[in-house]
């Protein structure tokens, strides 16, 4: 065999061979936490979009956010679906994290829920009362929003600290007198004769659902960062289409029928912002401007309130590498050409 023949079978075979991985991609390891919904998540895994992007999925549950920090720390899972307050609290901490987008805009998802028998009619009628919360979580500072209206503190008031799921359980056995969660376990309560006075929307707050990931993979793995964002371009484009269709898998997942999870959907009055949203001053800024987006200033008034309650020691000196949009932006500029 000649030289030139040799090497050209060679590079046709390293050619085949590189095709060959970039087909199967590098595996894209994702926290997901059981306690909460992901209606896209949840699509995207069960009917294979990651595989048709080349990324191979491993998907590890959690009870709640903060379980996965560690996880994180540990370089045990790349990307995390999560709530803002865990992120915060490992970001004060110095871990090397940031937040590629915000996923989900809740307004009602988040509900402060009452037993009727406890005689609570209004926010002022919780004084002396058990209430269930997450201590050092979104219905932790909640709460402290509701309390501020009644003129009340938070030690007018005994918290009970559970963690979501274990919430209906003491709501039913009469243990609190009122709980702020979120669905699907705030759901539940309100299934058993629980009642709502006061929402995320009704205390003018915002929160929702973010994806964090590790600096150093998304600096290292940019082909599978823009591979998932694909996915996840697919995926909010097959929900405006066919709700239904995509909604069937999480509700599978948490045991419901379509008719209840369309209820349940109902009850977080929740939106998925598009892309070019994600880069206004509404949500996480446009390029350079990140400092002074919603999103930004909200998550700064978190780091203030992990401080006042000593779950974190001093809140970030520097918070511009808690957002990284560049993704983003790489993704819509290549989507137009």
């Amino acid at each position: 065999m000649s030289k030139r023949l040799f090497s050209f079978i060679f590079s046709v075979l390293c050619m085949l061979a590189s095709a060959g991985v970039q087909a199967q991609g590098k595996p894209l390891r994702i926290g997901f936490q059981t306690g909460d919904i992901n209606v896209l998540l949840m699509y995207a895994s069960q009917t294979g979009q990651f595989a048709k992007q080349g990324i191979e999925l491993k998907m590890t549950p959690f009870p709640a956010g903060p379980a996965m920090l560690p996880a994180l720390a540990a370089g045990e899972i790349d990307f995390a679906w999560m709530g803002e307050f865990p992120a915060v609290t490992g970001y004060s901490n110095g871990m090397p994290i940031e937040i590629l987008m915000m996923e989900r805009l809740d307004f009602t998802n988040v509900r402060l829920v009452v037993n009727p028998a406890s005689g609570i009619q209004k926010l002022a009628d919780l004084k002396g009362k058990k209430v269930a919360v997450s201590v050092g979580s979104t219905s932790h500072n909640h709460l402290l929003k509701a309390l501020a209206p009644a003129g009340l503190k938070q030690e007018d008031v005994t918290m009970v600290n559970l963690s979501p799921a274990n919430m209906p359980p003491a709501y039913v056995a009469g243990q609190v007198d009122a709980a702020l969660t979120w669905e699907p376990n705030v759901g539940l309560m309100e299934k058993a004769g629980a009642r709502p006075i006061a929402s995320t929307q009704s205390l003018g707050m915002i929160t929702g659902g973010i994806w964090v990931a590790r600096q150093a993979f998304t600096k290292d793995n940019p082909e599978t960062v823009q591979a998932f964002l694909k996915v996840w371009r697919d995926a909010q484009k097959a929900y405006a289409s066919n709700p239904g269709d995509v909604r069937q898998h999480e509700a599978k997942r948490v045991g419901q029928t379509a008719q209840e999870f369309d209820a349940l959907i109902a009850r977080q009055t929740a939106s998925h912002p598009s892309f070019e949203q994600l880069l206004t001053a509404d949500f996480m800024g446009p390029p350079g401007k990140e400092l002074d987006s919603r999103l930004m200033k909200h998550l700064q008034g978190i780091g203030a309130f992990l401080v006042s309650e000593k779950r974190i020691s001093a809140a970030p000196s520097d918070w511009t590498r808690l957002f990284n949009t560049r993704p983003l932006q790489e993704f819509l500029r290549a989507e137009k050409k």
